[in-house]
């Protein structure tokens, strides 16, 4: 009984709601810019999280009163943060910056955009116990199929190694994040059963010189399978379309994704779709500063 109540009462604990107050100063000057934009995407990711939030122009009475931004902080009397975005001179000078975040710091902890501010700010003087880093959030937005080119004939000899086209499809953990389009003959037989699964893929079997440069200009890859010990010619038109290319390696143009075998090409696949800010979201940002306020 004594577990199940300890575990009750933590429960409970965590669960908090607290009374957030965003102090938004471009709300005071009739502004709409991205500290407006940061303040209403905060409001509504804590609003999400069970929070009660409001955004002002001044400090107001609160659990916490955050302010976007530092230069503009004016003590609330209670527990206050700042968001530090960056400390490079404009209408101010990094001096001026500096000093003014020495000062904010007296009554509020800064939260800064990059660990490389902090570490300058604590580098000319400013409090290490008074910092913290919360990388940015980007914004919902949709990301589209990376576009895969595939520029040429199959033949009867399999001399364009076809199957490890097969196998690749095979191995895509997500087939949806992927569109192949295809310009050649022979490939029918090969992606009928790979559309029946479900590969988004769009195929023109003969060569059209005006299809064969809008795919050259509207892809992410090119992809080429084949193994001769001589240049394609969709590697050289890709590197001039600077589209980067996927094959094996060439002695005479370096390829940016270069495979000795399917292991290797699969590889490229699953990492060419990974995404270095997918859980930079606004609810991670918001959940980060919440341990902030929380611990602080």
């Amino acid at each position: 009984m004594l577990v199940i109540s300890f575990l009750i009462i933590q429960s409970t604990r965590d669960m908090k709601t607290l009374q957030i107050n965003i102090v938004n100063y471009e709300q005071g000057m009739g502004i709409d810019g991205i500290l407006t934009k940061y303040s209403k995407e905060m409001e509504r990711a804590l609003i999400d999280l069970g929070h009660d939030v409001e955004i002002s122009d001044k400090p107001k009475k609160a659990d916490i009163n955050h302010h976007i931004n530092y230069y503009a902080y004016k003590p609330s009397g209670g527990k206050d943060t700042t968001m530090i975005t960056h400390i490079t001179g404009d209408m101010y000078t990094e001096k001026e910056k500096i000093q003014r975040i020495k000062d904010t710091l007296k009554t509020s902890i800064g939260i800064c955009f990059s660990k490389g501010v902090k570490d300058l700010l604590v580098s000319e003087g400013c409090p290490k116990e008074k910092l913290e880093v919360v990388l940015p959030a980007h914004d919902d937005l949709d990301v589209r199929p990376r576009i895969i080119a595939i520029c040429t004939n199959l033949y009867p000899d399999g001399r364009k190694r076809e199957e490890m086209f097969t196998k690749l499809i095979h191995s895509l953990s997500d087939q949806k994040k992927y569109t192949f389009r295809i310009m050649g003959k022979g490939w029918m037989k090969i992606l009928d059963p790979l559309v029946k699964e479900g590969v988004q893929v769009q195929l023109v079997n003969d060569f059209s010189g005006d299809f064969y440069r809008e795919l050259l200009n509207t892809s992410d890859y090119l992809l080429y399978t084949g193994g001769e010990n001589c240049l394609a010619q969709s590697i050289i038109d890709a590197k001039h379309c600077h589209v980067k290319v996927i094959a094996p390696p060439q002695e005479d143009l370096k390829v940016e994704f270069p495979f000795t075998n399917q292991k290797e090409l699969n590889k490229i696949f699953s990492e060419i779709i990974k995404n270095p800010v997918e859980s930079w979201t606004w609810e991670n940002y918001c959940k980060a500063h919440i341990k902030i306020w929380e611990r602080k």
